[in-house]
């Protein structure tokens, strides 16, 4: 059991409390030793201290919810380090599938190679050696890849989820909010039947737009990425990232 400080302070507290109003009482100061002394009786020990229970503290004054939305979704798209780090992440698996490619395009040529030669010969052998090599060393690239990209890509996701988790936190104190719920933006399509099924599916079904903080978190992420140095991606153009209210 792990013991806290914090309950240890609370408790001795408690006992010097109890100790001071039991000396109070009986109009008498504080006592050197542990016993007391009473005309003809035998030395009787006093009652422990320790042995009282100590003083429940007081419950703090539960604080009021005051709740406010946030469209994850919409800080997501308006975040530039989202966007430059999807170009990124573009640029990287487009860098390792012109590698694959290449292995793909040399079994190729060795196979256009191999339908030249004598069948059973000692160079068609070499051929199909070499052609068993590519297609081992294609196969473990591409599920190398799949599992690096993915990895990447959960790593990425989770810390721009944290960057995104604590700016909704830093935005709703300033506004005195205790609460933020998740909403949608999304508007409804009678043609598309998944937004309406994904509408209904949604907790909260009205939210006064006063109490959305969805263009204060996307611009304060902009403001701070900016002030890091963050790189503005190319698909960013002048005027397009939301701003404060």
């Amino acid at each position: 059991m792990v013991v806290s400080f914090r309950a240890i302070v609370a408790y001795g507290i408690g006992l010097v409390s109890l100790g001071t109003l039991a000396t109070a009482a009986l109009g008498q100061a504080p006592q050197d030793g542990s016993i007391r002394k009473s005309a003809g009786q035998r030395p009787v020990a006093a009652p422990s201290v320790a042995a009282a229970p100590a003083l429940a503290p007081k419950a703090a004054a539960p604080v009021p919810a005051v709740f406010g939305t946030v469209d994850l979704k919409a800080v997501f798209d308006a975040y530039d380090k989202v966007k430059a780090q999807k170009e990124e992440f573009k640029a990287a698996a487009m860098a390792k599938h012109n590698e694959l490619m290449k292995l793909q395009s040399e079994g190729q040529e060795e196979a256009q190679k191999l339908a030249k030669m004598t069948p059973n010969s000692v160079d068609a052998k070499k051929i199909e050696d070499h052609m068993s090599e590519i297609k081992a060393k294609l196969e473990a690239g591409r599920e190398q890849a799949q599992r690096d990209f993915a990895l990447r890509e959960s790593e990425m996701l989770a810390t721009l989820y944290k960057e995104v988790q604590e700016m909704v936190r830093r935005v709703a104190e300033a506004k005195g909010m205790t609460y933020i719920v998740q909403t949608s933006n999304e508007q409804i399509s009678g043609s598309d039947p998944n937004s309406v099924m994904a509408a209904m599916a949604k907790t909260v079904v009205y939210a006064d737009p006063r109490n959305d903080i969805t263009r204060d978190v996307a611009h304060n992420l902009n403001r701070q990425y900016q002030l890091a140095g963050g790189v503005v991606p190319k698909a960013t153009t002048a005027g397009a990232t939301p701003s404060g209210n």
